[in-house]
């Protein structure tokens, strides 16, 4: 898929080594034109549809919700709308961990990033939930929104955490100029992700029958990327077989997400983590254990629960020994941060989560061999 790089710069600075150096991206196809409204985020697309009309110059947005459910597309649906009005230069984009890098960066980058800012008229940050933790970065954030807002500019911001899960991530929205707005994003029903589904077949040049939207709208996951996942999974198994599209084709084509084992249990992946990182399960659950590997395996053992247990973040919080829901938060954090860079440690979380896979296989498997022999 193709992404446009647009640097977000002044007049003088678009087109700079140390401009293009900042890796502002909008992404073209994330409009409100592309966007597919149903219940679980109309309230969150209105909102956005309101900031983004510029009726008062000063707002401030913080949409939150899980993986994959269009955060990132409002937000930059958002930044669309102001380029069209005032130019490339009106909007900067930028994720919280490039923002912080660029705060802990050389004078130069600092000064460019500034003069940057100075210029937009909105400022998108995405994924701010890696600041948890982090108070120094936070607290450049906050006086960040607060320059901004009382400069007369705007401020999107993203989180997969809610605001009553991690009261810290919402000191950026304080008090000040203008009206802040916090909308949540829900997972997508049954009949949103047979909408989406449609939609995003006619714009890959496929007519996707009801029938078969609704099929895979029921077997995918509840996340609008794993829908996409899902749509290109059923279009290519069809193409290379050469048959048209029917539910009998996607359900052969989806047949292993058909058979979704129970999620692992908090001790299954604290057993997993232990035995990957080859230390006691007990050292996992113990805050006074603080020595390097133990931290790491930790935070891993948090961010893969969080993942796969279907758990609550403050139960996973407490069952992990963390002080609060918060250092569970940025737990998560730092591990998605770091597998970004670390291909050792994504390798030892896809092993630790494919072992989660088959221990949740298996488990889900025997009752149902014991009903059938009853």
């Amino acid at each position: 898929m193709r992404v446009r790089e647009d640097v977000a710069g002044a007049g003088d600075l678009g087109g700079s080594d140390q401009a293009s150096s900042v890796g502002c991206t909008l992404r073209p196809e994330y409009t409100f034109a592309c966007f597919v409204v149903g219940e679980s985020n109309r309230d969150a697309h209105d909102v956005a549809r309101r900031v983004a009309s510029g009726e008062s110059s000063s707002d401030a947005l913080y949409l939150y919700g899980g993986v994959g459910v269009g955060k990132t597309h409002l937000a930059t649906a958002i930044g669309h709308a102001v380029r069209e009005r005032h130019g490339d230069g009106a909007v900067l984009s930028l994720t919280a961990e490039r923002l912080a890098a660029w705060w802990r960066g050389e004078s130069d980058e600092r000064r460019t990033l500034e003069l940057l800012l100075r210029s937009a008229r909105l400022l998108i940050v995405d994924d701010v939930q890696l600041l948890t933790g982090d108070a120094r970065s936070r607290d450049d954030l906050l006086r960040e929104v607060e320059s901004s807002r009382a400069g007369g500019r705007q401020v999107v911001m993203t989180c997969d955490v809610p605001p009553q899960e991690t009261r810290e991530l919402t000191l950026p929205l304080g008090d000040g100029a203008g009206t802040v707005h916090a909308a949540e994003i829900a997972p997508p029903d049954p009949a949103l992700r047979r909408d989406i589904l449609i939609d995003k077949a006619a714009r890959l040049g496929s007519e996707l029958a009801a029938d078969v939207a609704t099929f895979i709208a029921e077997v995918a996951p509840a996340s609008v990327r794993a829908l996409e996942g899902a749509l290109h999974r059923v279009l290519g198994f069809a193409a290379a077989l050469r048959v048209p599209l029917s539910v009998q084709v996607a359900a052969r084509a989806l047949d292993p997400w058909r058979r979704k084992p129970e999620p692992p249990t908090l001790d299954a992946v604290a057993t997993a983590v232990a035995d990957a990182f080859g230390i006691p399960r007990r050292r996992l659950r113990r805050a006074s254990c603080r020595d390097r590997e133990t931290v790491l395996a930790r935070q891993v053992a948090i961010y893969v629960a969080r993942r796969l247990s279907n758990r609550p973040l403050q139960e996973v919080a407490v069952d992990f020994g963390c002080r609060d829901h918060s250092v569970a938060a940025h737990a998560c954090a730092r591990v998605k941060s770091r597998l970004a860079t670390d291909a050792r440690l994504a390798a030892c979380v896809r092993e630790i989560e494919r072992s989660l896979g088959a221990f949740a296989a298996a488990a889900s498997a025997r009752p149902a061999r014991s009903r059938a022999r009853a």
